[in-house]
């Protein structure tokens, strides 16, 4: 919640400079999405998952993840005067997402007990993180190259699927385990590694193809799994 927060203050009196670099409020996005990450492996570890924390933890997304990144947003104006509304859309999108996932995690919660808490094995729809990652990466990877937004429109077209997807049904991987347990779970592993390496070696260049990747590799995989459901169907019928 401080990165988010510290990004919009940032956004809000950092632009009015003469040497305004909106990748620094994006970089403060990312930070945020890296604590994101660990939080809920820290709180299973030391058996402190509770309803609260996740309550609390989905007040602090709606503010690092929905609202600091269309404040970014909406401070470069890429769409001009209407880019309130596809920000307005991601955001709505965002909220809509966490207050699924909280009705969900509760079910799990109730289910196995809160001291116990839960591995998720996939979410469903893309994470609000996520989404705010691709928008704080583009900026960072624009402003590395030229020190200016590019491709305004195809930009917010990205924002806007990003909202679509966010409340989709669209399943998206997890961070992998450090369970040897199968061949799958070895291979998924590896290329988390290899991503996660590219990212540390060139972070202003690597960070957005690989989140953009991320994300499209879950629409494949559902279109995928889409394809293969109707071949089922077929062969059931012949």
């Amino acid at each position: 919640m401080f990165c988010g927060v510290s990004a919009i203050f940032y956004c809000i009196d950092g632009f009015n400079t003469v040497i305004s670099d909106p990748g620094r409020a994006a970089w403060l996005l990312i930070a945020a999405a890296l604590l994101d990450g660990i939080d809920g492996k820290v709180a299973r570890i030391s058996q402190g998952t509770s309803r609260f924390g996740v309550e609390l933890d989905s007040l602090a997304d709606v503010i690092s993840f929905g609202v600091a990144p269309m404040v970014l947003v909406y401070t470069l104006k890429p769409f001009g005067d209407l880019t309130w509304a596809p920000c307005m859309l991601f955001l709505m999108c965002g909220a809509i997402r966490l207050a699924r996932f909280n009705v969900m995690t509760h079910r799990r919660v109730s289910d196995l007990g809160e001291s116990r808490g839960y591995d998720k094995e996939d979410f469903l729809g893309l994470p609000i993180p996520v989404a705010a990652l691709a928008v704080a990466a583009y900026v960072i990877f624009c402003w590395d190259r030229w020190e200016e937004l590019h491709m305004e429109g195809p930009f917010m077209g990205l924002v806007v699927l990003l909202s679509v997807l966010m409340v989709s049904t669209v399943p998206y991987q997890t961070l992998p385990s450090l369970a040897f347990r199968s061949v799958r779970s070895i291979l998924k592993l590896m290329i988390w590694f290899g991503a996660v390496m590219a990212v540390v070696i060139d972070p202003q260049l690597m960070s957005f193809p690989m989140v953009l990747l991320y994300i499209f590799s879950g629409i494949f995989m559902w279109v995928l799994h889409i394809v293969k459901q109707d071949e089922d169907v077929a062969l059931i019928e012949d």
